[in-house]
Protein backbone atom coordinates (compact mmCIF):
# COMPACT_ATOMS: atom_id res chain seq x y z
CA UNK A 1 0.00 0.00 0.00
CA UNK A 2 1.35 3.41 -0.91
CA UNK A 3 1.54 5.92 1.92
CA UNK A 4 -1.16 8.52 1.55
CA UNK A 5 -3.42 6.31 -0.57
CA UNK A 6 -7.15 6.65 0.02
CA UNK A 7 -8.63 3.91 2.18
CA UNK A 8 -12.09 2.42 1.74
CA UNK A 9 -13.23 2.56 5.33
CA UNK A 10 -15.63 -0.17 6.52
CA UNK A 11 -19.22 0.69 7.34
CA UNK A 12 -18.42 0.53 11.06
CA UNK A 13 -15.43 2.38 12.46
CA UNK A 14 -12.64 -0.04 13.30
CA UNK A 15 -10.16 0.22 16.19
CA UNK A 16 -7.03 -1.91 16.28
CA UNK A 17 -5.42 -2.51 19.68
CA UNK A 18 -1.78 -3.65 19.52
CA UNK A 19 -0.20 -5.36 22.52
CA UNK A 20 -0.50 -8.43 24.68
CA UNK A 21 -3.21 -8.85 27.28
CA UNK A 22 -0.90 -7.81 30.13
CA UNK A 23 0.19 -4.67 28.29
CA UNK A 24 -3.42 -3.73 27.51
CA UNK A 25 -4.46 -4.29 31.11
CA UNK A 26 -1.57 -2.16 32.42
CA UNK A 27 -2.53 0.58 29.97
CA UNK A 28 -6.12 0.61 31.18
CA UNK A 29 -7.54 -0.76 27.90
CA UNK A 30 -9.37 -3.74 29.38
CA UNK A 31 -13.08 -3.44 28.67
CA UNK A 32 -12.56 -0.54 26.29
CA UNK A 33 -14.38 -2.34 23.47
CA UNK A 34 -17.60 -2.37 25.52
CA UNK A 35 -17.59 1.43 25.59
CA UNK A 36 -17.59 1.61 21.77
CA UNK A 37 -20.64 -0.36 20.65
CA UNK A 38 -20.60 1.32 17.25
CA UNK A 39 -16.98 0.31 16.58
CA UNK A 40 -15.37 -2.96 15.62
CA UNK A 41 -12.48 -3.51 18.04
CA UNK A 42 -9.76 -5.93 16.93
CA UNK A 43 -6.48 -6.92 18.54
CA UNK A 44 -2.92 -7.83 17.54
CA UNK A 45 -0.29 -8.94 20.01
CA UNK A 46 2.73 -7.37 18.27
CA UNK A 47 3.55 -4.39 16.07
CA UNK A 48 4.47 -6.78 13.24
CA UNK A 49 1.14 -8.60 13.35
CA UNK A 50 -0.63 -5.24 13.62
CA UNK A 51 1.08 -4.00 10.46
CA UNK A 52 0.06 -7.19 8.69
CA UNK A 53 -3.52 -6.76 9.91
CA UNK A 54 -3.70 -3.18 8.61
CA UNK A 55 -2.57 -4.17 5.12
CA UNK A 56 -5.63 -6.47 4.92
CA UNK A 57 -8.27 -4.59 6.92
CA UNK A 58 -8.05 -0.80 7.33
CA UNK A 59 -8.77 0.86 10.69
CA UNK A 60 -9.87 4.32 11.62
CA UNK A 61 -7.74 4.30 14.76
CA UNK A 62 -4.81 2.29 16.11
CA UNK A 63 -3.77 2.20 19.77
CA UNK A 64 -0.34 0.59 20.25
CA UNK A 65 0.89 -0.39 23.71
CA UNK A 66 4.62 0.09 24.34
CA UNK A 67 6.06 -2.16 27.05
CA UNK A 68 9.79 -2.04 26.33
CA UNK A 69 9.87 -5.24 24.28
CA UNK A 70 10.04 -3.31 20.99
CA UNK A 71 13.71 -2.47 20.47
CA UNK A 72 13.16 -0.58 17.22
CA UNK A 73 10.12 1.46 18.22
CA UNK A 74 10.78 4.29 15.77
CA UNK A 75 10.81 1.88 12.81
CA UNK A 76 7.75 0.06 14.16
CA UNK A 77 5.74 3.30 14.32
CA UNK A 78 6.86 4.27 10.83
CA UNK A 79 5.71 0.82 9.63
CA UNK A 80 2.33 1.30 11.27
CA UNK A 81 1.87 4.63 9.53
CA UNK A 82 2.84 3.14 6.17
CA UNK A 83 0.33 0.31 6.60
CA UNK A 84 -2.48 2.44 8.04
CA UNK A 85 -2.21 5.32 5.59
CA UNK A 86 -2.91 8.95 6.34
CA UNK A 87 -6.62 8.42 7.04
CA UNK A 88 -6.09 6.46 10.28
CA UNK A 89 -5.27 7.90 13.68
CA UNK A 90 -2.35 6.25 15.50
CA UNK A 91 -1.97 6.64 19.26
CA UNK A 92 0.91 5.24 21.34
CA UNK A 93 0.36 4.25 24.95
CA UNK A 94 2.83 3.16 27.63
CA UNK A 95 4.04 3.51 31.24
CA UNK A 96 5.91 6.60 32.53
CA UNK A 97 9.35 5.00 32.34
CA UNK A 98 8.97 4.61 28.55
CA UNK A 99 7.53 8.11 28.00
CA UNK A 100 10.73 9.64 26.49
CA UNK A 101 11.01 6.82 23.93
CA UNK A 102 7.28 6.98 23.17
CA UNK A 103 7.39 10.73 22.67
CA UNK A 104 10.33 10.44 20.28
CA UNK A 105 8.75 7.57 18.36
CA UNK A 106 5.53 9.54 17.97
CA UNK A 107 7.42 11.78 15.59
CA UNK A 108 7.81 8.87 13.16
CA UNK A 109 4.12 8.70 12.30
CA UNK A 110 1.90 8.68 15.40
CA UNK A 111 -0.75 11.35 15.89
CA UNK A 112 -0.70 11.28 19.68
CA UNK A 113 0.65 9.49 22.73
CA UNK A 114 -0.78 8.94 26.20
CA UNK A 115 0.90 7.79 29.41
CA UNK A 116 -0.72 4.83 31.10
CA UNK A 117 -2.72 4.01 33.05
CA UNK A 118 -5.08 6.24 31.14
CA UNK A 119 -8.77 6.91 31.66
CA UNK A 120 -11.26 5.83 29.01
CA UNK A 121 -12.30 9.46 28.56
CA UNK A 122 -8.73 10.56 27.82
CA UNK A 123 -8.24 7.72 25.36
CA UNK A 124 -11.51 8.54 23.64
CA UNK A 125 -10.28 12.08 23.15
CA UNK A 126 -6.95 10.80 21.81
CA UNK A 127 -8.50 8.57 19.13
CA UNK A 128 -11.20 11.10 18.30
CA UNK A 129 -14.36 9.21 19.17
CA UNK A 130 -17.28 11.09 17.62
CA UNK A 131 -15.27 14.16 16.60
CA UNK A 132 -12.04 13.11 14.98
CA UNK A 133 -11.44 16.44 13.29
CA UNK A 134 -11.70 18.39 16.56
CA UNK A 135 -9.42 16.28 18.70
CA UNK A 136 -6.66 18.13 20.54
CA UNK A 137 -3.49 16.06 20.71
CA UNK A 138 -0.39 16.04 22.83
CA UNK A 139 1.60 17.21 19.82
CA UNK A 140 0.14 20.73 19.98
CA UNK A 141 2.66 23.52 19.76
CA UNK A 142 0.82 25.69 22.25
CA UNK A 143 2.06 25.02 25.77
CA UNK A 144 -0.69 24.59 28.35
CA UNK A 145 0.79 27.19 30.63
CA UNK A 146 -1.01 30.49 30.63
CA UNK A 147 -2.52 31.28 34.02
CA UNK A 148 -1.28 34.37 35.85
CA UNK A 149 -0.46 32.25 38.89
CA UNK A 150 1.83 30.02 36.82
CA UNK A 151 3.50 32.98 35.13
CA UNK A 152 4.06 34.53 38.55
CA UNK A 153 5.71 31.34 39.83
CA UNK A 154 7.97 31.27 36.78
CA UNK A 155 8.95 34.89 37.42
CA UNK A 156 9.75 34.06 41.04
CA UNK A 157 12.00 31.22 39.85
CA UNK A 158 13.90 33.58 37.54
CA UNK A 159 14.75 35.72 40.56
CA UNK A 160 16.60 32.75 42.08
CA UNK A 161 19.02 32.23 39.18
CA UNK A 162 21.75 33.92 41.22
CA UNK A 163 21.06 31.82 44.32
CA UNK A 164 22.36 28.39 45.25
CA UNK A 165 21.42 25.46 42.97
CA UNK A 166 19.47 23.87 45.82
CA UNK A 167 17.26 26.92 46.35
CA UNK A 168 16.51 27.12 42.63
CA UNK A 169 15.59 23.41 42.40
CA UNK A 170 13.30 23.71 45.44
CA UNK A 171 11.41 26.55 43.79
CA UNK A 172 11.22 24.74 40.42
CA UNK A 173 9.87 21.47 41.82
CA UNK A 174 7.24 23.36 43.82
CA UNK A 175 6.28 25.23 40.63
CA UNK A 176 5.82 21.97 38.68
CA UNK A 177 3.75 20.32 41.40
CA UNK A 178 1.38 23.29 41.50
CA UNK A 179 1.14 23.48 37.70
CA UNK A 180 0.09 19.86 37.10
CA UNK A 181 -1.76 19.41 40.40
CA UNK A 182 0.34 16.55 41.74
CA UNK A 183 0.50 15.25 45.29
CA UNK A 184 4.29 15.08 45.00
CA UNK A 185 7.03 15.98 42.54
CA UNK A 186 10.76 15.44 42.37
CA UNK A 187 13.72 16.81 40.41
CA UNK A 188 17.00 14.90 40.27
CA UNK A 189 19.92 16.76 38.67
CA UNK A 190 23.43 15.28 38.72
CA UNK A 191 23.03 13.70 42.13
CA UNK A 192 21.08 16.59 43.70
CA UNK A 193 17.51 15.76 44.71
CA UNK A 194 14.74 18.24 45.42
CA UNK A 195 11.23 17.05 46.30
CA UNK A 196 7.89 18.49 47.33
CA UNK A 197 5.23 16.31 48.96
CA UNK A 198 5.60 12.72 50.23
CA UNK A 199 8.18 10.33 48.82
CA UNK A 200 7.04 8.52 45.66
CA UNK A 201 7.07 4.75 45.55
CA UNK A 202 6.70 4.83 41.77
CA UNK A 203 6.27 7.97 39.68
CA UNK A 204 3.13 8.37 37.59
CA UNK A 205 4.84 10.60 34.99
CA UNK A 206 8.54 11.02 34.26
CA UNK A 207 10.32 13.37 31.86
CA UNK A 208 14.08 13.74 31.25
CA UNK A 209 15.71 17.11 31.87
CA UNK A 210 17.92 18.21 29.00
CA UNK A 211 20.37 21.11 29.07
CA UNK A 212 22.55 22.10 26.11
CA UNK A 213 21.68 18.85 24.33
CA UNK A 214 22.69 16.57 27.23
CA UNK A 215 20.42 14.77 29.69
CA UNK A 216 21.24 16.12 33.16
CA UNK A 217 18.45 14.63 35.25
CA UNK A 218 14.80 13.72 35.51
CA UNK A 219 11.51 15.34 36.51
CA UNK A 220 8.91 13.02 38.03
CA UNK A 221 5.47 13.55 39.55
CA UNK A 222 3.28 11.34 41.72
CA UNK A 223 -0.47 10.94 41.69
CA UNK A 224 -2.74 13.81 40.69
CA UNK A 225 -4.94 15.42 43.32
CA UNK A 226 -7.90 15.38 40.92
CA UNK A 227 -7.85 12.00 39.18
CA UNK A 228 -5.81 10.55 36.29
CA UNK A 229 -3.59 12.82 34.24
CA UNK A 230 -4.74 13.71 30.74
CA UNK A 231 -2.85 14.57 27.54
CA UNK A 232 -2.77 18.26 28.50
CA UNK A 233 -1.01 17.39 31.75
CA UNK A 234 1.60 15.34 29.90
CA UNK A 235 2.14 18.20 27.46
CA UNK A 236 2.44 20.70 30.29
CA UNK A 237 4.97 18.51 32.12
CA UNK A 238 7.07 18.29 28.97
CA UNK A 239 6.91 22.07 28.56
CA UNK A 240 8.01 22.59 32.14
CA UNK A 241 10.84 20.09 31.68
CA UNK A 242 12.11 22.13 28.72
CA UNK A 243 11.79 25.34 30.72
CA UNK A 244 13.64 23.86 33.70
CA UNK A 245 16.45 22.58 31.47
CA UNK A 246 16.84 26.08 30.04
CA UNK A 247 16.75 27.76 33.46
CA UNK A 248 19.37 25.37 34.85
CA UNK A 249 21.59 26.07 31.84
CA UNK A 250 21.27 29.83 32.35
CA UNK A 251 21.89 29.51 36.10
CA UNK A 252 25.01 27.40 35.49
CA UNK A 253 26.35 29.96 33.01
CA UNK A 254 25.73 32.79 35.48
CA UNK A 255 27.52 30.92 38.28
CA UNK A 256 30.46 30.29 35.98
CA UNK A 257 30.66 33.96 35.03
CA UNK A 258 30.51 35.01 38.69
CA UNK A 259 33.23 32.51 39.52
CA UNK A 260 35.46 33.83 36.75
CA UNK A 261 34.94 37.38 37.99
CA UNK A 262 36.23 36.58 41.49
CA UNK A 263 38.83 33.89 40.71
CA UNK A 264 42.49 34.41 39.90
CA UNK A 265 43.24 32.68 36.62
CA UNK A 266 46.80 31.61 37.43
CA UNK A 267 46.39 30.23 40.97
CA UNK A 268 42.73 29.29 40.92
CA UNK A 269 42.35 31.09 44.27
CA UNK A 270 39.89 33.90 45.06
CA UNK A 271 41.16 37.24 43.73
CA UNK A 272 41.59 40.66 45.33
CA UNK A 273 38.02 41.77 44.57
CA UNK A 274 36.49 38.73 46.23
CA UNK A 275 38.65 38.64 49.35
CA UNK A 276 38.15 42.33 50.13
CA UNK A 277 34.38 41.99 49.82
CA UNK A 278 34.33 38.81 51.88
CA UNK A 279 36.59 40.29 54.55
CA UNK A 280 34.28 43.31 54.88
CA UNK A 281 31.35 40.97 55.53
CA UNK A 282 33.32 38.90 58.05
CA UNK A 283 34.48 42.00 59.95
CA UNK A 284 30.92 43.30 60.18
CA UNK A 285 29.76 40.02 61.67
CA UNK A 286 32.78 39.87 63.98
CA UNK A 287 32.00 43.35 65.31
CA UNK A 288 28.41 42.28 66.00
CA UNK A 289 29.31 38.99 67.68
CA UNK A 290 32.55 40.26 69.27
CA UNK A 291 35.08 37.77 67.97
CA UNK A 292 38.56 38.00 66.52
CA UNK A 293 39.69 37.95 62.88
CA UNK A 294 43.33 37.69 61.83
CA UNK A 295 44.81 38.51 58.43
CA UNK A 296 48.16 37.46 57.00
CA UNK A 297 49.66 39.34 54.08
CA UNK A 298 52.71 37.57 52.62
CA UNK A 299 54.73 37.45 49.44
CA UNK A 300 57.45 35.29 47.89
CA UNK A 301 60.99 36.44 48.57
CA UNK A 302 63.00 37.35 45.45
CA UNK A 303 60.15 36.34 43.16
CA UNK A 304 61.36 38.56 40.31
CA UNK A 305 64.72 36.76 40.22
CA UNK A 306 62.99 33.41 39.60
CA UNK A 307 60.96 34.96 36.79
CA UNK A 308 64.11 36.43 35.24
CA UNK A 309 66.14 33.23 35.53
CA UNK A 310 63.58 30.59 34.61
CA UNK A 311 60.90 32.47 32.70
CA UNK A 312 57.25 33.27 33.29
CA UNK A 313 56.24 29.59 33.22
CA UNK A 314 58.32 29.09 36.37
CA UNK A 315 56.73 32.18 37.94
CA UNK A 316 53.25 30.82 37.22
CA UNK A 317 54.18 27.44 38.72
CA UNK A 318 55.51 29.11 41.87
CA UNK A 319 52.32 31.16 42.28
CA UNK A 320 50.09 28.14 41.69
CA UNK A 321 51.94 25.73 43.99
CA UNK A 322 52.39 28.31 46.75
CA UNK A 323 48.62 28.84 46.82
CA UNK A 324 47.95 25.09 46.83
CA UNK A 325 50.34 24.46 49.70
CA UNK A 326 48.95 27.24 51.89
CA UNK A 327 45.36 26.26 51.15
CA UNK A 328 46.21 22.69 52.24
CA UNK A 329 47.56 23.95 55.56
CA UNK A 330 44.45 25.97 56.49
CA UNK A 331 41.06 25.10 57.87
CA UNK A 332 38.09 24.87 55.53
CA UNK A 333 36.60 28.28 56.41
CA UNK A 334 39.88 30.22 56.25
CA UNK A 335 40.30 32.17 53.02
CA UNK A 336 43.49 32.02 50.94
CA UNK A 337 43.53 34.53 48.09
CA UNK A 338 45.99 35.92 45.58
CA UNK A 339 46.10 39.62 46.39
CA UNK A 340 48.23 40.72 43.45
CA UNK A 341 51.53 39.79 41.79
CA UNK A 342 53.33 37.41 44.16
CA UNK A 343 51.34 38.67 47.17
CA UNK A 344 48.79 36.51 49.02
CA UNK A 345 46.19 37.36 51.65
CA UNK A 346 44.93 34.83 54.20
CA UNK A 347 41.91 35.47 56.44
CA UNK A 348 41.70 33.37 59.64
CA UNK A 349 38.21 33.49 61.11
CA UNK A 350 35.60 31.34 62.86
CA UNK A 351 32.47 30.60 60.89
CA UNK A 352 30.67 29.36 64.01
CA UNK A 353 31.27 32.52 66.03
CA UNK A 354 33.60 33.31 68.97
CA UNK A 355 36.35 30.86 69.79
CA UNK A 356 36.88 29.27 73.18
CA UNK A 357 38.53 31.45 75.82
CA UNK A 358 42.27 31.68 75.55
CA UNK A 359 42.65 30.85 71.87
CA UNK A 360 44.45 33.44 69.74
CA UNK A 361 44.59 33.68 65.99
CA UNK A 362 48.13 35.04 65.67
CA UNK A 363 49.69 32.09 67.49
CA UNK A 364 47.58 29.60 65.54
CA UNK A 365 48.34 31.37 62.26
CA UNK A 366 52.04 31.03 63.04
CA UNK A 367 51.48 27.30 63.44
CA UNK A 368 49.89 27.21 59.99
CA UNK A 369 52.89 29.14 58.65
CA UNK A 370 55.28 26.61 60.14
CA UNK A 371 53.49 23.75 58.38
CA UNK A 372 53.41 25.71 55.14
CA UNK A 373 57.11 26.52 55.30
CA UNK A 374 57.95 22.84 55.77
CA UNK A 375 55.79 21.92 52.75
CA UNK A 376 57.34 24.70 50.67
CA UNK A 377 60.84 23.56 51.53
CA UNK A 378 60.03 20.01 50.43
CA UNK A 379 58.19 21.03 47.27
CA UNK A 380 59.66 20.42 43.81
CA UNK A 381 59.13 22.77 40.86
CA UNK A 382 59.46 21.17 37.45
CA UNK A 383 60.29 24.42 35.67
CA UNK A 384 63.28 25.16 37.96
CA UNK A 385 64.86 21.74 38.47
CA UNK A 386 66.00 19.92 41.61
CA UNK A 387 68.87 22.32 42.31
CA UNK A 388 66.38 24.99 43.39
CA UNK A 389 64.42 22.72 45.74
CA UNK A 390 64.00 24.25 49.19
CA UNK A 391 65.20 27.73 48.21
CA UNK A 392 61.81 29.43 48.10
CA UNK A 393 60.94 31.48 51.19
CA UNK A 394 58.17 33.93 52.13
CA UNK A 395 57.85 37.05 54.27
CA UNK A 396 54.65 38.28 55.85
CA UNK A 397 52.78 40.48 58.29
CA UNK A 398 50.01 39.48 60.73
CA UNK A 399 47.32 41.87 62.00
CA UNK A 400 44.20 41.18 64.08
CA UNK A 401 40.73 42.71 64.34
CA UNK A 402 39.67 44.65 66.34
CA UNK A 403 43.00 45.65 68.00
CA UNK A 404 45.05 46.47 64.89
CA UNK A 405 42.25 47.81 62.69
CA UNK A 406 38.47 48.16 62.67
CA UNK A 407 37.85 47.89 58.94
CA UNK A 408 39.34 46.30 55.81
CA UNK A 409 41.63 49.18 54.84
CA UNK A 410 43.07 49.85 58.29
CA UNK A 411 43.59 46.17 59.04
CA UNK A 412 45.35 45.48 55.74
CA UNK A 413 47.45 48.62 56.13
CA UNK A 414 48.82 47.29 59.43
CA UNK A 415 49.50 43.87 57.90
CA UNK A 416 51.29 45.51 54.96
CA UNK A 417 53.46 47.59 57.31
CA UNK A 418 54.43 44.41 59.17
CA UNK A 419 55.26 42.73 55.83
CA UNK A 420 57.60 45.61 54.91
CA UNK A 421 59.26 45.28 58.31
CA UNK A 422 59.85 41.57 57.63
CA UNK A 423 61.47 42.43 54.28
CA UNK A 424 63.76 45.02 55.87
CA UNK A 425 64.69 42.60 58.63
CA UNK A 426 66.18 40.16 56.13
CA UNK A 427 63.16 38.34 54.66
CA UNK A 428 62.09 34.73 55.34
CA UNK A 429 60.11 35.75 58.41
CA UNK A 430 56.68 36.94 59.57
CA UNK A 431 56.12 39.98 61.75
CA UNK A 432 53.12 40.10 64.09
CA UNK A 433 51.86 43.66 64.56
CA UNK A 434 53.03 44.83 67.97
CA UNK A 435 55.42 41.88 68.41
CA UNK A 436 58.75 40.72 67.08
CA UNK A 437 59.54 38.64 64.00
CA UNK A 438 58.62 34.99 63.42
Amino acid sequence: MTKGALIDMPARDRLLLIGGEDARRAAGLSGFAELLPSWDVAGSTTFLSGIADLTITPARAVVACVDGSVTTLDDAVAGLREAAGDGARIVLCGPPEHEPAIRRAAGFGADDYVVSPISHEALERAIGVGHLEDVATCSTNEPAMSSMAELSRIGDSLSLLDESPGALLDRLVDMVSAAVGSVSAQIVVRGTVSRVGPAMGKPVLAVPLVSDGATIGQLTVGESVSGPYGPDDVEKLGTYASLIGHLLSVASAQRELRSLAVTDECSGLPNRRFVRGRLATILKQAASDRYQVTVLLFDIDNFKSYNDRFGHAAGDEIIRKTGELFRRSCRKQDIVARYGGDEFLVVFWDADGPRTAGSKHPSEALGVLARFRNDLEAASFETMGDDEKGRLTVSGGLASFPWDGGDVDSLLKKADEALLMAKRAGKNRVIVVGEGGG
